[in-house]
Protein backbone atom coordinates (compact mmCIF):
# COMPACT_ATOMS: atom_id res chain seq x y z
CA UNK A 1 0.00 0.00 0.00
CA UNK A 2 1.42 3.70 -1.01
CA UNK A 3 1.01 5.88 1.66
CA UNK A 4 2.76 8.74 -0.62
CA UNK A 5 2.80 9.23 -4.09
CA UNK A 6 4.65 11.53 -6.45
CA UNK A 7 5.97 11.59 -10.47
CA UNK A 8 9.03 10.94 -9.02
CA UNK A 9 8.46 7.71 -7.25
CA UNK A 10 5.98 6.86 -10.32
CA UNK A 11 9.28 6.91 -12.57
CA UNK A 12 12.00 5.54 -10.30
CA UNK A 13 9.43 2.50 -8.33
CA UNK A 14 8.90 0.69 -11.59
CA UNK A 15 12.73 0.51 -12.56
CA UNK A 16 13.55 -0.33 -9.15
CA UNK A 17 11.16 -2.91 -9.04
CA UNK A 18 12.28 -4.53 -12.66
CA UNK A 19 16.14 -4.73 -11.82
CA UNK A 20 15.39 -6.32 -8.15
CA UNK A 21 12.78 -8.75 -9.96
CA UNK A 22 14.79 -9.61 -12.75
CA UNK A 23 18.43 -9.53 -11.88
CA UNK A 24 18.95 -9.42 -7.97
CA UNK A 25 16.46 -12.06 -6.26
CA UNK A 26 17.26 -14.18 -9.33
CA UNK A 27 20.27 -14.55 -6.99
CA UNK A 28 19.25 -14.86 -3.44
CA UNK A 29 19.73 -18.78 -3.92
CA UNK A 30 23.04 -17.82 -4.28
CA UNK A 31 22.94 -15.79 -0.78
CA UNK A 32 22.65 -19.18 0.90
CA UNK A 33 24.72 -21.48 -1.00
CA UNK A 34 28.31 -19.59 -1.07
CA UNK A 35 30.10 -16.84 0.87
CA UNK A 36 29.31 -13.06 -0.19
CA UNK A 37 33.04 -13.34 -2.24
CA UNK A 38 31.49 -15.32 -4.72
CA UNK A 39 28.53 -13.77 -5.57
CA UNK A 40 30.09 -10.20 -5.64
CA UNK A 41 31.25 -10.37 -9.23
CA UNK A 42 27.13 -10.86 -10.65
CA UNK A 43 26.41 -7.78 -7.82
CA UNK A 44 28.90 -5.22 -9.22
CA UNK A 45 27.24 -6.00 -12.75
CA UNK A 46 24.08 -4.81 -11.17
CA UNK A 47 26.05 -2.11 -9.06
CA UNK A 48 26.87 -0.41 -12.53
CA UNK A 49 23.49 -1.02 -14.23
CA UNK A 50 21.98 0.55 -11.06
CA UNK A 51 24.24 3.50 -11.87
CA UNK A 52 23.42 3.53 -15.33
CA UNK A 53 19.92 3.76 -14.75
CA UNK A 54 20.34 6.64 -12.54
CA UNK A 55 19.09 4.83 -9.17
CA UNK A 56 22.38 5.25 -7.56
CA UNK A 57 22.86 6.48 -3.52
CA UNK A 58 18.69 6.81 -3.46
CA UNK A 59 18.89 8.52 -0.11
CA UNK A 60 20.79 10.94 -0.78
CA UNK A 61 20.32 14.92 -2.14
CA UNK A 62 20.95 15.34 -5.84
CA UNK A 63 24.39 17.71 -5.39
CA UNK A 64 26.15 14.34 -3.36
CA UNK A 65 24.88 12.23 -6.64
CA UNK A 66 21.67 10.84 -5.19
CA UNK A 67 18.01 10.83 -6.28
CA UNK A 68 16.92 13.91 -3.68
CA UNK A 69 14.22 12.21 -2.65
CA UNK A 70 11.97 12.89 0.55
CA UNK A 71 12.47 10.50 3.18
CA UNK A 72 8.67 9.27 2.45
CA UNK A 73 10.21 8.96 -0.64
CA UNK A 74 13.33 7.12 0.10
CA UNK A 75 10.94 5.15 2.77
CA UNK A 76 9.17 3.37 0.35
CA UNK A 77 12.33 2.85 -2.34
CA UNK A 78 13.93 0.83 0.96
CA UNK A 79 10.77 -0.95 1.42
CA UNK A 80 10.96 -2.23 -2.15
CA UNK A 81 14.90 -3.04 -1.87
CA UNK A 82 14.35 -4.71 0.97
CA UNK A 83 12.77 -7.27 -0.18
CA UNK A 84 16.07 -8.95 -1.13
CA UNK A 85 19.10 -9.07 1.03
CA UNK A 86 20.98 -7.56 -1.73
CA UNK A 87 18.61 -4.61 -3.11
CA UNK A 88 19.48 -1.97 -1.01
CA UNK A 89 23.71 -3.51 -1.50
CA UNK A 90 22.99 -2.94 -4.81
CA UNK A 91 21.84 0.31 -4.94
CA UNK A 92 25.07 1.75 -2.44
CA UNK A 93 22.11 2.48 0.65
CA UNK A 94 22.91 -0.56 2.80
CA UNK A 95 24.02 -0.20 6.41
CA UNK A 96 26.16 0.53 7.76
CA UNK A 97 27.06 2.23 4.52
CA UNK A 98 24.25 4.33 4.65
CA UNK A 99 25.09 5.44 8.09
CA UNK A 100 28.28 6.03 7.66
CA UNK A 101 28.02 8.37 4.68
CA UNK A 102 25.31 10.37 6.09
CA UNK A 103 27.66 10.78 9.66
CA UNK A 104 30.93 11.66 6.76
CA UNK A 105 28.75 14.08 4.56
CA UNK A 106 27.51 16.13 8.39
CA UNK A 107 30.48 15.91 10.27
CA UNK A 108 33.49 14.97 8.65
CA UNK A 109 36.77 17.56 7.33
CA UNK A 110 37.26 17.78 3.48
CA UNK A 111 40.22 15.61 3.96
CA UNK A 112 38.33 12.75 5.64
CA UNK A 113 35.85 13.18 3.11
CA UNK A 114 38.11 13.23 0.14
CA UNK A 115 39.51 9.70 2.11
CA UNK A 116 36.63 8.29 2.96
CA UNK A 117 33.45 9.60 1.49
CA UNK A 118 34.13 9.95 -2.29
CA UNK A 119 34.91 6.22 -2.12
CA UNK A 120 32.23 5.40 0.08
CA UNK A 121 29.61 7.42 -2.41
CA UNK A 122 30.53 5.49 -5.51
CA UNK A 123 30.66 2.01 -3.90
CA UNK A 124 34.49 1.20 -4.14
CA UNK A 125 35.19 1.17 -0.55
CA UNK A 126 32.57 -0.30 2.41
CA UNK A 127 32.20 0.92 5.94
CA UNK A 128 31.79 -0.36 9.23
CA UNK A 129 30.33 -0.40 12.55
CA UNK A 130 32.28 -0.85 15.72
CA UNK A 131 32.03 -0.39 19.59
CA UNK A 132 34.07 -1.29 22.49
CA UNK A 133 33.28 -1.01 26.27
CA UNK A 134 36.04 -1.33 29.14
CA UNK A 135 36.06 -4.86 30.30
CA UNK A 136 33.95 -6.30 27.96
CA UNK A 137 33.58 -7.29 23.92
CA UNK A 138 32.44 -4.87 22.05
CA UNK A 139 31.25 -6.93 19.67
CA UNK A 140 28.40 -8.34 22.23
CA UNK A 141 26.24 -5.70 22.73
CA UNK A 142 24.62 -7.91 25.54
CA UNK A 143 27.23 -7.43 27.52
CA UNK A 144 27.80 -3.35 27.80
CA UNK A 145 27.94 -1.52 30.84
CA UNK A 146 28.41 2.33 30.96
CA UNK A 147 29.67 4.46 34.45
CA UNK A 148 27.81 8.21 34.82
CA UNK A 149 30.58 10.12 36.43
CA UNK A 150 29.71 14.16 37.12
CA UNK A 151 32.21 16.06 35.74
CA UNK A 152 30.97 19.67 37.02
Amino acid sequence: MKLFSSAKLETILPKIGNILNTKIIPLEDNFLKFNFSKVKPELEKIRQLVKKEGLWNPHLSAGHGGLGLSLTEFGQISELLGQSPYGHYCSNCNAPDIGNQELLLGNASDYIKDIYLKPLLKGEIRSCFSMTEPEYAGSNPTEMATTAKRWR
